[in-house]
């Protein structure tokens, strides 16, 4: 083991001389797998934890990882244990018909090539496809959709099986958004096959009209548990900023990159971010800054070292844009998210699931106040709370308590660690006594 500085020297050249290659770098990451596995045969994670990764001479391969490939330590042994072969010899079907299975390897590998599909989305397209297939195979009792859509005999009920499959979808997810990203997944198989001549009839056609989709429907949130994930795997504090901004702040996709550090009024009690009337047309003027600070003040710190930094929290490195797109932003969360395993309804969550965490605390916060207010109520002889709240609480105190509550509950989700060294927390803590 390497835990002293006397072997700093020698390590730091060992560090140098490795190369930065990823192919490489999976062969370091092999080795050092074996040797973390003899060590503890029995542990049930499935990689080294940071601290062993520092203790026994791994801990440039995180900087490594990070500067040179964008990818946390999670991702590349996740990646690592998984290869041998290509992805889609990896990926196991739920269904067994070759033929079916054949072409819908070749209509992916088409839509990377013909429109330039990341992995990411073909991965997804992918799931979604098979777990329709999968659903269609059990409702209908046959799986070899290429033979049955060649077969016009049969169309009208292999229509209504895939109308059952949507049906099923809707009932299973909690959003009308994620059931039609199946159905319509699935559906583009199989235009794809009746345009190139494949099949004699497309099964779903028309599928998607057979429905009212509620596009209305808010985003689903983050549970509590999601969050701390997100916040444990993250790795620097421009990712720790990516996890307060959207799931604690509540700020939009596009807004967090564009906070420009002259809207930042950190030298009051109350810190905040102010936006210009025309940037938040439908918006409250000002966010409170009531939680992240530190992660905050480390990212202003490295940005201001870097030299012609514009003053954004998330500069763009490319010439033409000032800072990261609203897509960057949302790549970058999802990124974060699939090395946390946090999904919504089986896709990575993106920026809107994490603002709509927020407003549930936000939520969850004004019933805390209102719960309090009756307690205060019973001492003041009345019998409705609101008229406590509304009367007997000026409306700072109400947002002082509003935000007080708002803090627990986030202190009851996040690890310790995030908010070590905040002077905030025993005032917050104090504020709370006033209601014991």
């Amino acid at each position: 083991m390497l835990n002293n500085s006397e072997d700093d020297s020698d390590e730091t050249q060992e560090y140098q001389d490795w190369n930065h290659d990823l192919a490489a770098l999976q062969a370091i990451g092999k080795e050092l797998l074996d040797e973390w596995e003899d060590q503890d045969p029995h542990t049930p994670q499935d990689y080294p934890p940071v601290r062993w990764l520092t203790d026994n001479g791994y801990a440039h391969l995180r900087w490594i990882l990070r500067e040179k490939h964008d990818m946390g330590t999670p991702e590349f042994f996740i990646l690592l244990t998984s290869a041998g072969g290509s992805d889609d010899d990896r990926y196991e079907w739920s269904i067994d018909d070759v033929v079916t299975i054949e072409r819908a390897k070749a209509y992916l590998d088409d839509c990377v090539e013909c429109r330039n599909w990341a992995d990411s989305t073909k991965r997804t397209h992918r799931s979604q496809l098979d777990q329709v297939l999968r659903r269609f195979a059990a409702t209908y009792g046959d799986d070899a959709m290429i033979a049955l859509a060649n077969d016009p005999s049969v169309e009208p009920e292999v229509y209504h099986a895939f109308k059952e499959v949507g049906k099923a979808l809707r009932a299973e997810l909690i959003s009308d958004d994620s059931a039609h990203h199946y159905v319509r997944a699935a559906h583009r198989y199989f235009e794809w096959l009746d345009r190139s001549g494949r099949i004699e009839y497309d099964p779903m056609d028309g599928i998607e009209d057979e429905f009212r989709w509620d596009w209305s429907s808010e985003s689903t949130p983050l549970t509590g548990e999601q969050v701390k994930r997100l916040w444990l795997v993250a790795e620097t504090d421009a990712e720790r900023m990516l996890v307060i901004g959207y799931c604690v702040w509540g700020v939009r996709t596009k807004e967090l990159p564009a906070i420009h550090v002259d809207q930042l009024e950190l030298n009051t009690d109350d810190p905040k971010i102010v936006f210009g009337e025309r940037e938040r047309k439908n918006g409250q003027g000002e966010v409170s800054l009531i939680f992240g600070l530190d992660a905050l003040a480390g990212l202003l710190d490295q940005r201001a070292q870097q030299p012609n930094w514009n003053g954004y929290l998330y500069p763009s490195p490319e010439e033409h844009r000032a800072t990261l797109s609203a897509k960057q932003a949302r790549k970058r969360f999802k990124t974060l998210c699939r090395r946390a395993n946090v999904t919504i309804d089986g896709e990575d969550a993106t920026p809107k699931h994490g603002r709509s965490f927020y407003y549930n605390i936000l939520t969850e916060a004004e019933t805390d106040l209102l719960d309090a207010a009756g307690k205060l109520a019973e001492e003041q002889g009345a019998s409705d709370p609101k008229s406590v709240r509304d009367y007997y609480l000026t409306p700072a105190r109400r947002r002082r308590y509003r935000r007080v509550f708002f803090r627990h509950r986030i202190r009851q989700i996040l690890p310790e660690s995030a908010y070590i060294g905040d002077s905030n927390t025993t005032n917050i803590d104090r504020s709370l006594d006033e209601f014991n």
